[in-house]
């Protein structure tokens, strides 16, 4: 009776072999090589599959000679079109079965893919940030400093709103050598496929330069050179009002131009380089400018992109600056980040 037993017991576990690689998603490689697991995203550039042998991984869209899905997903294609069903990709075409019978072909593979559920790549999202950096030093000179970052981005197909707030301050032998709190709001808005119109606003207080507020308010053109989900390019021109309320002097407005070049590049093993370079000259004077510039590396510190690192440097120019004050700041930074959405 037991022998009776186990054989039946066996004979049903194989009987659901073949039913469980038959749900399994198949992705056949141009090396030859085949990837067996679940589909879980796509997003332009790569496939995001959970496997068994090596959990999840991405596998870069370029190189994929076939891949077919038996579980349904949501789509987007090159058009914004919605579609739900059981994909099968080629490098010919992308077939999309319909579970109510039919089906979707495009010539072109999916833009994005999740799974139902779960949120839509393409729809209105935030995305927070927070990050904080300090450093000291003892010895021969005493030096203090700490910074902070915050930001909520509202993500959506057609617009982006980002509200943010860095501060930071220094002390060097005793000294206060920073003291600053700039917060921002900056909307754009895109329209056609790479143009788009922005309007911003920074509120900006230094203790040390002695401005009690300075307000810049800007709006303007932008232009994406390129406009990928792992490399942007971007430029702005525009024009800019700024108005400052200085502690020793009277204050001073400037009509000027709003000029600024924003680049990011996200590598395979998903660390990203960031440039941003602003750029406000005064129409009326030569010598009354500003620039701005941060670079950075960010290095996810775990597979969530929850924890995350940032290294790099920003530098401040001033011109004419304020009495007493150097026209240049540079800050090297080494910054923790905590985002989620």
């Amino acid at each position: 009776m037991k022998k009776i037993m186990l054989t039946l017991i066996l004979a049903g576990l194989l009987s659901c072999l073949p039913a469980m690689s038959a749900r399994a998603d198949i992705i056949e490689m141009d090396n030859g090589s085949k990837i067996i697991g679940t589909v879980t995203k796509i997003n332009g550039t790569a496939v995001t599959v959970k496997t068994d042998f090596a959990g999840v991984i991405a596998v870069d869209l370029a190189h994929i000679v076939s891949c077919r899905t038996d579980g349904e997903l949501n789509f987007y294609f090159s058009d914004r079109q919605k579609v739900f069903g059981k994909l099968t990709l080629t490098k010919e075409s992308a077939r999309v079965r319909l579970p109510e019978g039919g089906e979707f072909v495009s010539e072109t593979p999916p833009g994005h893919a999740w799974p139902e559920g779960e949120r839509d790549p393409l729809g209105r999202h935030w995305r927070f940030e927070v990050g904080i950096d300090v450093a000291g030093k003892t010895g021969n000179a005493e030096r203090f400093s700490a910074g902070g970052r915050a930001s909520a981005t509202l993500q959506g197909p057609d617009d982006r709103l980002v509200l943010s707030v860095r501060s930071a301050v220094a002390r060097d032998d005793g000294v206060e050598s920073d003291n600053h709190v700039v917060g921002g709001v900056d909307f754009e808005s895109y329209f056609r496929d790479r143009h788009s119109w922005y309007a911003r606003v920074e509120l900006e207080y230094d203790r040390v330069r002695k401005i009690d507020l300075r307000t810049t308010a800007a709006a303007g053109y932008g232009y994406y050179f390129l406009k990928k989900p792992h490399h942007t390019l971007r430029g702005r021109t525009g024009l800019m009002y700024r108005h400052d309320s200085l502690r020793d002097e009277p204050s001073q407005s400037t009509v000027g131009l709003d000029l600024g070049i924003s680049h990011m590049y996200r590598f395979r093993n998903e660390w990203r380089l960031i440039n941003d370079i602003t750029y406000t000259p005064s129409v009326e004077t030569r010598r009354d400018y500003r620039i701005y510039h941060e670079s950075f590396f960010e290095i996810p510190l775990v597979a969530s992109h929850l924890w995350k690192l940032q290294l790099g440097v920003t530098n401040d120019y001033v011109r004419p600056p304020a009495r007493q004050s150097e026209d240049l700041d540079t800050t090297y930074f080494g910054r923790l980040v905590f985002s989620w959405n």
